[in-house]
């Protein structure tokens, strides 16, 4: 769970949505469909079942004419957490899960405080789990409690997963956290989630120890899902063919995130959440 003094914080930032909200109840984002929130849109003429009570009696003064006032109606957001809950994600000190974990609370929390709708879903191997569409704040402490109880496992098909998850009606905002080291890669799970209508972020979370390895002569290797092994002799050329392939995976996904406007960040496992995460989100423009 969050500390207190960072939750103060998070109550004064909020997901930056593109695009107006749609298809949510009442909340405090502006949508394109106008009705009673106390931001004045526009006037039109009376016509005969209109609500008397928005009637503008200034502009009748003026022009002996009925004018009935329109306010941009402000209505929630949908917003959809995903997480790989591969066992990939349990790599690493702290564990790029546990990362993960905490940053999905943070985006939770200030999502709530928004007065936005929240789900969080872990895509898991054997299928999807995804938490009530939360609200309110007291939906943070079930978010916790949903993340607390899942274990990272097997191998997870993101495409595969994304696919068969079912989504609410509406435009809403999908946050994909993940190392995106999926067996069928990451372009179909993304370009999925915005044909149902989601701005998307990916955020990617990979450890250093995958980034800039510390291995020296015979080495073996143990995949993390598959529990396959892999000897090794871990030479100058090996580990710089290795960074070099490292930086052109992360250079992929930020060029089809970027083609495909989509936010996307590359974040650390061992970063701060508060100095470092949270900073990054800004840059992107997910957060404000």
């Amino acid at each position: 769970m969050l500390n207190e003094s960072f939750l103060k914080r998070l109550e004064t930032m909020r997901l930056r949505l593109r695009h107006p909200a749609a298809g949510g109840a009442g909340g405090l984002r502006r949508s394109k469909a106008l009705g009673s929130s106390v931001e004045f849109s526009d006037f039109r003429e009376y016509t005969v079942g209109d609500d008397l009570r928005r009637v503008d009696w200034n502009a009748y003064g003026r022009f002996e004419k009925l004018f009935l006032k329109l306010f941009m109606e402000e209505q929630e957001a949908q917003v959809r957490l995903l997480l790989d809950a591969s066992g990939s994600m349990t790599f690493g000190e702290p564990s790029k899960w546990e990362t993960a974990a905490r940053l999905a609370e943070a985006l939770c929390y200030l999502s709530l405080c928004g007065g936005d709708t929240v789900i969080v879903t872990a895509l898991q191997a054997e299928g999807t789990v995804s938490t009530q569409p939360l609200t309110g704040r007291q939906g943070f402490v079930k978010a916790s409690d949903f993340l607390q109880k899942i274990m990272p496992q097997g191998r997870t098909d993101l495409s595969a997963a994304i696919t068969k998850t079912a989504f609410p009606a509406g435009r809403g905002i999908s946050v994909l956290i993940s190392d995106f080291l999926s067996p069928n890669g990451y372009e179909t799970a993304l370009k999925s989630l915005q044909y149902r209508t989601q701005e998307v972020a990916a955020l990617q979370i990979l450890c250093e120890q995958e980034l800039n390895p510390a291995l020296e002569d015979a080495v073996q290797l143990v995949d993390a899902e598959t529990g396959e092994t892999m000897e090794i002799m871990a030479g100058y050329d090996v580990l710089k063919a290795y960074r070099n392939t490292v930086d052109s995976f992360l250079e992929e996904l930020r060029g089809f995130c970027h083609r495909n406007a989509m936010m996307c960040a590359s974040l650390q496992a061992e970063a701060d959440l508060e100095r470092t995460l949270l900073r990054e989100l800004s840059r992107i423009g997910l957060i404000t």
